[in-house]
């Protein structure tokens, strides 16, 4: 699905290239799975560093069987200053050749046409380095004694 698993020593690092964003612009999008509870389902989003969280469309909420109404309800402050009311869960994903469970939330106010990839759960496990000239983002595997 677009990556290349690059191989130095112990480091485990997949490059993305970047995928062009609903404007014809390069971006850090990328593929990663969730799951449904009976099978993965490709997903695309932008791996986006000032933001706290991961959120996704409430679409994929369904999708993936989630019971809103049971979800923890926070608010985020977008870059522009608005408010993004969001529910909260956790989510079993696949990223970058590892498997994980990661908390996300999920908005019907998510209004920029794609699903976002936050801190929370992502950049603890891994370093993300953009290359916006080579248009790739290299993700690297932090190991669990990292800090």
């Amino acid at each position: 699905m677009g990556r290349r698993l690059i191989s130095s020593g112990a480091l485990k690092q997949v490059e993305f290239p970047y995928l062009k964003d609903a404007q014809g612009r390069h971006a850090p999008i990328v593929y990663l799975q969730v799951w449904t509870g009976n099978r993965w389902l490709y997903l695309q989003a932008y791996v986006d560093s000032g933001a706290s969280w991961s959120v996704f469309h409430v679409d994929v909420a369904q999708l993936l069987g989630i019971n809103l109404k049971r979800a923890k309800r926070r608010y985020v402050t977008l870059g522009n200053g608005s408010i993004l009311p969001i529910y909260l869960e956790r989510i079993k994903v696949r990223f970058a050749g590892a498997e994980f469970t990661v908390p996300a939330g999920f908005s019907d106010a998510l209004r920029m046409g794609f699903n976002l990839i936050g801190r929370a759960g992502f950049f603890t496990r891994f370093a993300m380095c953009f290359n916006d000239r080579a248009r790739t983002l290299t993700v690297t595997r932090l190991s669990r004694g990292s800090r």
